[in-house]
């Protein structure tokens, strides 16, 4: 995992971390879900039993159309259900308002987590110096090698972490970068600008998706690319959002 070497940091209530045995930490999952019921159970079958490896976890899912069917899986795993008919950027801005706790995981629900996930993220929140930084998941596009190629050239040399990545951050820490922007599509693109770089940390776990919940094929990638090459001259995500429609 591309972490800092550890260091001595002082234990606070903000932080709500500590050394194995002391105190755990509080983490809010919030997953922008898209009315598909399926998708969320292998989303949220992912997040089992973390409770007993150092983290006090609290579920949001929000939906925006109100399936039953996804509200019977978010029930059956404990999560909080919020229907909200809006963009999946909105989604994730009012998952967070509702979040309790001091650390976030953004999350899409289309992503699975590897084993692990937890450990990475509880070492990531006990540095001091990673309470103003944010860490994401290297992508694993499940039967699409060349995507998970482009994928990780993508964020090595331009900084641009798909949402499909996970994101990690405290929750002050987000709201001083103006939280998340009320967008359907380009909503990561201008959090990552405003996390910038050097505020970046990439985990050595994985969070996958299967090659049917991620644009494939040249006609996708090519579009891809010139919404990626249009952001980097600083034309509005919100403009981009369009491309394709």
């Amino acid at each position: 995992m591309h972490l800092p070497r550890p260091r001595a940091m002082r234990t606070d209530a903000a932080a709500h971390v500590g050394p194995p045995g002391t105190r755990r930490m509080g983490l809010s999952v919030v997953i922008a879900a898209n009315g598909d019921a399926d998708q969320l159970a292998r989303c949220l079958a992912a997040l089992v039993g973390t409770e007993s490896r150092g983290l006090d976890l609290e579920t949001i899912v929000v939906d925006p159309d109100g399936n039953p069917g996804l509200a019977a899986v978010a029930e059956a795993r404990g999560a909080t259900l919020i229907t909200l008919p809006a963009s999946r950027g909105a989604r994730l801005a009012a998952g967070a308002k509702a979040a309790t706790a001091d650390w976030l995981l953004l999350l899409r629900a289309e992503t699975v987590l590897e084993r692990g996930w937890d450990a990475t993220v509880v070492v990531f929140a006990a540095e001091e110096r990673n309470r103003e930084r944010g860490g994401f998941f290297p992508l694993d596009v499940v039967g699409d090698p060349l995507a998970t190629r482009l994928m990780r050239f993508r964020n090595r040399w331009m900084g641009l972490p798909s949402g499909a990545q996970g994101l990690v951050i405290r929750r002050r820490f987000l709201v001083h970068l103006e939280g998340v922007a009320d967008l359907e599509r380009g909503e990561d693109l201008i959090l990552a600008r405003a996390l910038g770089l050097a505020r970046m940390v990439v985990f050595d776990v994985a969070a996958r998706v299967e090659a049917g919940d991620w644009p494939t094929g040249a006609g996708a990638v090519l579009l891809g690319a010139l919404r990626i090459f249009l952001f980097r001259l600083h034309i509005p995500a919100r403009w981009l959002q369009r491309l394709g429609d």
